[in-house]
């Protein structure tokens, strides 16, 4: 091979490669641009048949959205939370035993064995103090219903559980006859403490009772006592979260008390209690049975600061109710 062969072959081949590419370049706009690389817009889509247009079928319904049966769902809403409330449920469905405990139920019916003997020491001082013993008649007659209720039974003594109703109504028909027969009443008065003191020791009675009667708790006292044994309780939990000492002198008085207002909290919207079904009223009742239990919550973790706050909401609460209710 001569020197002007080789210089001409490569001028040859890159004409020929120039060549190559004008023809691809050639069929490459003639047939459009591929998919993807962007260059032309989206393209149009067919429109959906009409479901007058669509063929008769057996199997195939025109309009879907006419066996729909029911609203059309609003996706637009946020569901609403399932979380509850771990402190205290709503409602007078609550269990009693979130309320209060046996122990405090124990020692509300321990204490009014002192108080009931000394108005019975003498038929002098009873007819003077006749008053009090219905209070407290009427008061155990309380106290043993929610313990017939009482959801938890390792709580509570099983032999009080167990004759609950028979004392509930026990302690109701004295304190009606001492409410209606005045001094003549006395005899049935010193035998139902007796009855109170033997339970106490151990020695329980057996009294009959008919368990298939409709029972009601506004049968067993009216709204007034409830609300006098919550001030009392209300005035306890003042007087114990009034400082830091009295507050840790007080730790037992003051979870009795706060169970106690969570409790008569719940009663005071049972069933034929007066104003019972109001709505503003169940709502102070509510929350101050709430109050309650932060107060209780707070007191076992030795908290005062939350607990006299609790405290005093109580007070609020028992104060905006008054205004409204007596």
């Amino acid at each position: 091979m001569n020197i002007n062969t080789q210089s001409t072959w490569p001028n040859g081949f890159s004409t020929i490669k120039q060549r190559v590419w004008w023809l691809l370049l050639i069929l490459f706009l003639s047939h459009g641009p591929p998919y993807g690389i962007g260059l032309a817009g989206p393209t149009k889509r067919q429109k959906a048949p009409q479901p007058e247009n669509l063929p008769e079928s057996e199997v195939i319904e025109r309009d879907a959205f006419r066996l729909l049966v029911g609203p059309k769902p609003d996706f637009r809403i946020t569901p609403e939370s399932k979380k509850t409330n771990e402190t205290i449920q709503t409602g007078s469905e609550l269990a009693w035993s979130q309320l209060i405990s046996g122990s405090t139920l124990d020692d509300e019916i321990k204490t009014a064995m002192p108080r009931l003997k000394k108005i019975v020491a003498t038929k002098t001082f009873f007819d003077s103090h006749i008053g009090d013993a219905i209070d407290e008649f009427r008061l155990l007659s309380v106290c043993f219903g929610i313990i017939s209720a009482y959801d938890k039974e390792e709580d509570v003594r099983s032999s009080w559980k167990k004759n609950a109703i028979g004392y509930r109504d026990r302690f109701e028909r004295s304190a009606y006859r001492c409410d209606r027969e005045g001094g003549a009443s006395f005899a049935t008065a010193t035998t139902s403490v007796g009855d109170l003191e033997n339970l106490i020791r151990g020695e329980v009675s057996s009294f009959k009772s008919d368990e298939t009667k409709p029972f009601q708790w506004s049968q067993l006292c009216e709204r007034s006592l409830l609300m006098r044994r919550l001030k009392l309780a209300d005035e306890r939990l003042t007087s114990g979260t009034a400082s830091a000492k009295s507050f840790s002198n007080s730790i037992d008085q003051l979870v009795h008390a706060a169970e106690i207002v969570a409790c008569f909290g719940e009663l005071l919207v049972q069933p034929e209690f007066v104003d019972w079904d109001d709505s503003d009223y169940k709502a102070h009742a509510r929350k101050m049975k709430e109050y309650a239990l932060e107060v209780r919550a707070a007191v076992n973790e030795g908290d005062y600061e939350d607990a006299r706050n609790a405290a005093k909401s109580i007070s609020q609460a028992c104060s905006a109710c008054h205004a409204d209710y007596r």
